[in-house]
């Protein structure tokens, strides 16, 4: 039995009480043993809004891409404006982000001529038409509730962006990295990623996976991430890569940004966990990972006692809560458990790029 002191526990509800009172709206409440360093790292229950600045180095640099907000007579409506092959749009309409509620509809088309069909049933049976430009998303729905809407684009960034490591964390990438090869290792050999000016580094396709030389146990990993524009892929092509903690749990990442939110795409534990909610950002914008991992408990003869458990912060919302994986996800679930082990990025043929990435041990 570990023995807390009542100094611990005070400090750890306290915490707590913080965390939630910094969040906005009803953030999901960090459950286990890692709860107080999720805690500080303040989730939010939605992330804030601000009007799109194409200057801003984190947001995405593609026209009319993104999240948009307005109002749909006189109440609020919101959208994401998804690229689609041969120059056609997706877009769905909702009351708000950050949840997983029923869409008002979901339009298709190029840009001047977009349509679709209530699913809904606050607009249940209605016929939505809208027009798309760089600065303003109009349209109608008729049927037996007509309204008008209109919307702006906006950009909702991560706070968690540009995260400092906390004291005695490994740094495994930053603004100072000089050679990917000091912290990076490709089985032994050289890494074939590329570091590009600002500590920014790129997945050069087919060039093997990447990982840590160092290992780790119970860790907190941040990760930034951003994925590249391919509007003539699909599914798992669209900008497809992972954090594989430990090599065994794959934590996703893909451009899934507006899609359903499975276990195979972005925030996904790979094929075992999905997300609470989808908090993948548009392709080219920066977003963040805060992974927290208790590894498995092992007997003296190495045998598996309890499972790994992980929560995940993705772009400051909490998207796992303390989840057991009895075992490694995807390619990693036939691998036999361990105390220790590396961080993999893994290549999937598609030029994502990482920057800001640290390692702080979780205390025990």
């Amino acid at each position: 039995m570990i023995k807390t002191s009542n100094k611990a526990v005070v400090a750890a509800t306290a915490a707590m009480l913080i965390c939630c009172s910094l969040a906005r709206g009803q953030a999901p409440k960090p459950a286990g043993a890692a709860a107080a360093a999720i805690c500080a790292v303040k989730p939010v229950a939605t992330v804030a809004s601000k009007p799109y600045d194409s200057n801003n180095p984190c947001a995405a640099d593609i026209p009319m891409v993104g999240d948009w907000e307005g109002r749909i007579g006189k109440d609020p409506i919101v959208a994401q404006v998804i690229a689609a092959p041969k120059g056609e749009y997706t877009i769905n309409l909702m009351a708000k982000f950050d949840t997983r509620d029923p869409k008002f509809a979901v339009l298709t088309g190029k840009p001047d001529k977009l349509a679709g069909a209530s699913i809904c049933d606050k607009f249940k049976g209605g016929k939505w038409s809208a027009k798309l430009t760089e600065t303003d998303l109009t349209g109608t729905v008729e049927g037996d509730c007509k309204a008008s809407f209109s919307l702006k684009r906006v950009m909702r960034l991560s706070h968690r962006l540009g995260a400092k490591p906390p004291a005695g964390a490994t740094v495994l990438l930053g603004s100072e990295t000089r050679d990917l090869n000091k912290t990076w290792t490709k089985g032994g050999k050289p890494v074939g990623w590329k570091l590009l000016e600002g500590g920014v580094m790129r997945c050069v396709p087919r060039t093997g996976s990447i990982v840590t030389k160092k290992k780790f146990g119970d860790v907190h990993f941040h990760v930034e991430f951003r994925t590249a524009f391919q509007p003539e892929a699909k599914s798992q092509g669209r900008s497809n890569s992972g954090c594989y903690i430990q090599n065994r749990y794959e934590c996703q990442i893909l451009d899934s940004y507006g899609l359903k939110g499975l276990a195979n795409e972005c925030g996904g534990m790979y094929r075992a966990v999905a997300p609470r909610v989808n908090m993948c950002a548009p392709p080219q914008q920066w977003q963040s990972y805060d992974i927290f991992f208790q590894a498995p408990k092992l007997d003296a003869s190495g045998k598996q006692v309890e499972g790994a458990r992980i929560s995940v912060v993705h772009n400051g919302v909490l998207i796992h809560n303390d989840v057991l994986l009895k075992k490694g996800t995807g390619a990693g679930g036939g691998r036999k458990p361990i105390a220790r082990e590396f961080l993999l990025l893994q290549d999937h043929g598609n030029p994502v790029e990482f920057r800001n990435i640290w390692a702080a041990e979780l205390k025990k």
